[in-house]
């Protein structure tokens, strides 16, 4: 495997997100892989294009406010086939591509509860 290059920590979680892609206005569902304080990984439907902006919001868990941010598509690409995806929670679609997205604008309030989230819930190296 090659040497990890992020340089925030990231936390593994599983946080329902909602998604508007832009500039077409296309609104989703996705879930959080891992987040940090400089970007996110999501489970998406599909793979989406390189270069696309993403307005997220996602709830933290202790949280009572929603998260929001706008990312861009750094990376995008299909996981496994459909026998060997996790079946989706009720009442969810089923995540085919893995979508990594760099924080492009994010409140500095919100910036430092994606933070502290991730620092809490780092991933070990």
């Amino acid at each position: 495997m090659g040497k990890e290059q992020r340089q925030s920590l990231r936390a593994h979680s599983r946080l329902t997100a909602s998604i508007k892609l832009h500039p077409t206005g296309e609104v989703g569902t996705a879930l959080t892989k891992d987040i940090s304080g400089s970007g996110v990984c999501l489970l998406t439907e599909q793979p989406i294009e390189v270069g696309t902006p993403v307005e997220v919001e996602v709830t933290l868990p202790d949280s009572e406010k929603p998260v929001r941010f706008l990312g861009q598509v750094m990376w995008s690409r299909a996981v496994g086939g459909a026998d060997q995806r996790q079946p989706p929670a009720p009442g969810q679609p089923p995540m085919a591509a893995e979508t990594g997205l760099r924080f492009v604008s994010v409140d500095p309030k919100d910036r430092t509860l994606l933070v502290q989230y991730a620092m809490l819930n780092a991933l070990p190296s």
